[in-house]
């Protein structure tokens, strides 16, 4: 079948030794035969076109025609006697949008073809076209499918990376008290936390369950093994990432204790002033008072008999304050 008029964004024909020839505009899109190499086609589901070949192909199945076609966007993964096909959570690779959404890669492969398509820019394909046209070899599309998977592996590590270390900037001023915004800083870094453990999450899910259904017979051993080695990976990284959210959890617990801290001890500055300044007051507002017979009344120098008895009444007050164990 003829390449559409528009909706397929690349194309590219691998040989028998796994090097990558784009496709011309006007070639024949087609499933190379055994021992030839495999043709990777990705498309943009958003143009109406791209569906429509999709839906008109011979060589992929229905229901790897209906799950490509789907508007569903949660993990999944499928596979028949000859083919795999699924959906996975990718990153966006947009410059004007939030770098941190997910959105859904979907994908079919089997003998002498892969086909990948998304309704936005994604990273992984992005990425593993670049390693293709750096000359990468690739001996299969078992092993494309495998480094596609390994690119958004290695975007969630590089974004794990950097949640580590805004962790040990916040938990060195913690530690130093040197509080000012921490927890406005963890709000993003447990956000980013939650959104990888998803996406690694719905990345297990359907490797796992592929990789240990006793169903699976011999014409898939090469995905089996592809879809151990990625387990193990994402496991790894998945406890990366459990650590971090108990770090930013743990933070979040010492940052409150900290703030509680220097509250009670501005409190209880506050409380001692107050202590001090009530017996002064009482005298100011004793030699206030318009009635007569008050003392010091009368000359010139009352108002120094006032202060001392203010300051002593102060003094009293600290010393009862010391003897009942406020502070020492």
């Amino acid at each position: 079948m003829a390449r559409p008029v528009s909706g397929v964004i690349w194309a590219y024909r691998f040989d028998g030794k796994g090097q990558a020839t784009p496709v011309a505009l006007d070639a024949c899109i087609r499933p190379l035969a055994p021992g030839e190499g495999f043709l990777w086609v990705h498309l943009d589901f958003v143009d109406r076109l791209a569906r429509d070949w999709i839906a008109g192909i011979d060589w992929l199945g229905p229901q790897a025609r209906r799950l490509l076609l789907s508007p569903d966007d949660y993990p999944a993964l499928e596979y028949d006697a000859s083919s795999v096909w699924g959906r996975f959570s990718d990153t966006l690779q947009d410059p004007d949008e939030d770098s941190d959404r997910t959105v859904p890669m979907r994908f079919a492969f089997g003998p002498g073809y892969l086909v990948s398509g998304r309704r936005h820019p994604v990273r992984a394909a992005a990425l593993t076209r670049t390693k293709i046209d750096s000359g990468h070899p690739v001996g299969g599309p078992v092993a494309l499918f495998e480094v596609m998977i390994e690119q958004v592996l290695r975007a969630i590590a590089e974004t794990l990376r950097a949640s580590r270390a805004e962790a040990d900037s916040i938990e060195d001023r913690v530690l130093d008290e040197r509080l000012h915004d921490e927890s406005r800083r963890l709000g993003p870094l447990r956000r980013t936390a939650v959104k990888l453990h998803r996406q690694l999450s719905g990345l297990r899910s359907i490797l796992r369950e592929f990789a240990e259904d006793e169903h699976v017979d011999g014409s898939h051993v090469a995905s089996r093994a592809a879809a151990e080695r990625l387990l193990r990976r994402i496991e790894t990284l998945d406890q990366e990432v459990q650590e971090v959210q108990d770090r930013a959890r743990f933070l979040q617990d010492e940052i409150a204790a900290k703030l509680a801290t220097i509250s009670n001890r501005h409190l209880y500055l506050l409380s001692v002033m107050t202590a001090l300044l009530m017996p002064p007051t009482l005298v100011t507002g004793f030699f206030g008072m318009n009635t007569g017979g008050l003392p010091f009344l009368e000359g010139v120098h009352g108002w120094i008999g006032a202060s001392l008895i203010g300051g002593l009444a102060s003094g009293c007050t600290l010393l009862l304050l010391r003897r009942l164990g406020f502070f020492e």
